[in-house]
């Protein structure tokens, strides 16, 4: 056994989280055939195997499940330290906007503010909640947790990766539900047609309950007033709701930590960011609907 490079047990974890090379490099922000040799390396160092490299991908051998949780703790042991440096060495005031939609703040963006606020209590924090996506050029937001495809020019930022919807009803409705003749929540951005999904899967409905508000329609689908299109990170976090398998749901888009350019290197916009995008991170089986269900609503 060689020296490790602890460095590389980054790209080994990267791997286990996405599950295939190719996102494990999108997340590092380097190329596939980096990653490969970092593995590599890592496994020369440890003489031992911890991928095997199959025709379908990479699955993970059982030596490399045995040190899966280790590395985690490193890796959050890693963070702390960073953190720690952070808060010993730098000035941080002033104050930062954080915009994201109001359905997910509770969820995965209050851990971050309150830690955030803890270790710099003289920065001033302004959450901005709303379903449509701020404008960052007009400084509406300094930072944006945003589910877009195509973030807009002149914003740097993470893409964490692909927010998974499923269709969502209450255990009490899905038992006695007619899949002819569903109640329904739906988002409809213009109030006017329905989505696609609810034409293909339930052609026979005829009437269905609208709101612009996504806080709405997961409260009413909790309500059990019909099924709902959520986010796999609210829907299995909730006890009473079950998936319902339909077709042609659109697939979700891109998670994104953003900040204008111009504050990239601003420290309370630097070290939030960073934040957000470890916690999201750390998240990413909730958000791509891997996750087992949890109540937490």
């Amino acid at each position: 056994m060689h020296d490790t490079n602890w460095d590389d047990l980054r790209y080994f974890i990267e791997v286990v989280r996405s599950g295939n090379v190719t996102e494990a490099g999108t997340r590092l922000g380097v190329n596939q055939s980096t990653v490969s040799r970092r593995i590599a390396a890592l496994e020369n160092a440890l003489g031992k195997p911890l991928f095997d490299r199959t025709a379908k991908g990479w699955v993970i051998t059982p030596v490399g499940e045995k040190i899966v949780t280790q590395v985690e703790e490193m890796a959050m042991q890693a963070n702390a330290i960073h953190r720690k440096i952070e808060i010993d060495t730098e000035e941080v005031s002033g104050m930062i906007r954080i915009n994201v939609s109001d359905v997910c703040s509770k969820r995965f963006v209050m851990p971050v503010i309150r830690d955030f606020k803890r270790d710099f209590p003289e920065v001033d924090v302004e959450l901005i909640t709303a379903d449509h996506v701020v404008n960052l050029a007009n400084r509406e937001a300094d930072i944006a947790i945003q589910a877009v495809n195509e973030p807009p020019p002149n914003v740097v930022g993470k893409r964490i990766c692909k927010m998974a919807f499923q269709v969502y009803g209450h255990t009490e409705l899905v038992k006695n539900l007619s899949l002819d003749m569903p109640p329904c929540i739906t988002w409809i951005g213009d109030g006017v047609t329905l989505p696609f999904w609810i034409k293909k899967n339930f052609p026979k409905l005829k009437r269905a309950y609208r709101t612009n508000s996504g806080v709405a329609m997961f409260n009413m689908c909790k309500e059990g007033l019909g099924l709902a299109l959520l986010p796999c990170s609210l829907g299995d976090e909730v006890a009473e709701f079950e998936r319902i398998p339909v077709e042609h749901i659109e697939p979700g888009q891109d998670v994104w930590v953003l900040s204008h350019v111009d504050l990239r290197t601003t420290a309370r916009v630097r070290i939030f960011r960073d934040r957000m995008v470890e916690f999201l991170t750390s998240e990413i089986d909730l958000l791509e609907g891997r996750k087992p269900k949890r109540d937490l609503y």
